[in-house]
């Protein structure tokens, strides 16, 4: 045990060290604020990207290549945790999962109140999602806002099936929020790939001398929709793994 503490420790010092050396060029640097950026960003913004929320102009226009590997850290942790919770699960035994343990636990007024907020907490995911360009929001936001819906269901899980849904449909069980995982996760790949970003504009532009008309920020939406699926699917998944949903 002792040991475990010493090596706890020593982590902890070395994260320390490796953060301040991080932070200390910032910090101590006689760099002047970049301005000329901020300023440029503040009226070009809109007109590149068609978003008049800046922040989403930034992290899914001008830097979407960062956004893409914020996605991947995130797809790697949640791959990490659900390795664990199965195996954990699977040390345990067989039909011997947390939503019966817990099943005690879940009164008829969790039940209810679980039914009556999940539409609504979906229903606000869906919009921050939707309109993060325009208000603050977005992708990472609304998916966590549409796991936490989706966890209402879980957590009214009942003879099999998750909450109020049938047990034979299995929209919100494990294996299907991990297809959508994954779809999600390959629209983000496909986005971001080298040169989509020139042929969907391509796309706009003919679209709109045929008399159609697509909005220059439609690429940014379709970002947020992608990173909103795989962020809430994947935050769902893990939760519904922990609630025992394996088995369903």
């Amino acid at each position: 045990m002792t040991g475990r503490r010493t090596m706890n420790a020593l982590g902890g010092a070395i994260a320390a060290v490796l953060s301040l050396a991080a932070v200390a060029p910032i910090v101590l640097a006689d760099a002047p604020w970049p301005r000329a950026a901020r300023d440029l960003l503040a009226t070009a913004g809109l007109e590149d990207t068609g978003a008049s929320n800046l922040v989403s102009a930034i992290y899914l226009g001008y830097r979407a290549f960062d956004t893409l590997g914020e996605t991947i850290v995130l797809l790697a942790a949640l791959a990490g945790s659900v390795s664990l919770i199965v195996a954990e699960g699977s040390s345990r035994g067989a039909g011997k999962n947390l939503a019966d343990k817990a099943k005690p636990l879940h009164t008829e007024i969790v039940n209810v109140i679980a039914g009556k907020l999940a539409p609504i907490v979906l229903l606000f995911g869906a919009y921050v999602m939707l309109y993060g360009h325009s208000s603050p929001g977005g992708g990472f936001q609304g998916g966590v806002v549409l796991a936490s819906g989706i966890i209402f269901i879980a957590i009214g899980r009942r003879s099999g099936g998750l909450g109020r849904i049938d047990p034979s449909l299995t929209a919100f069980g494990h294996a299907s929020l991990a297809r959508i995982e994954a779809a999600a996760f390959s629209g983000i790949l496909l986005l971001s790939f080298p040169g989509v970003g020139r042929a969907v504009e391509a796309f706009r532009v003919a679209a709109w001398n045929r008399g159609l008309g697509i909005p220059a920020v439609s690429t940014i939406i379709a970002l947020n929709v992608a990173i909103g699926l795989k962020v809430g699917a994947g935050v769902a998944l893990m939760c519904v793994l922990m609630l025992g949903g394996n088995d369903e």
